[in-house]
């Protein structure tokens, strides 16, 4: 089981209660939560479980999530003397 960072955004008249129940199904799953901010979750789970966690009512987009930055060349001038 590969664990990816996933966007959760919540509908915005949902209550804590079925926020809660989101983050039970995350944690059966073998997931954990990131961070949580308001009606916007990141967790991390396998891909196969997308549609599970999209099928919880009041989940209103789920999407995978990418945290590594590109890596940056480092420009050097030569100086002539």
């Amino acid at each position: 089981m590969v664990l990816e960072a996933h966007l959760i955004k919540i509908a915005p008249d949902v209550s804590s209660l079925q926020i809660q129940e989101v983050i039970k199904v995350i944690f059966k799953i073998g997931g954990r939560i990131e961070i949580i901010s308001g009606k916007v979750l990141i967790a991390s789970f396998d891909n196969k479980y997308i549609g599970t966690i999209q099928k919880r009512r009041g989940v209103k987009f789920v999407g995978a999530v990418n945290f590594r930055g590109r890596k940056i060349s480092k420009v050097t001038k030569k100086v002539s003397e």
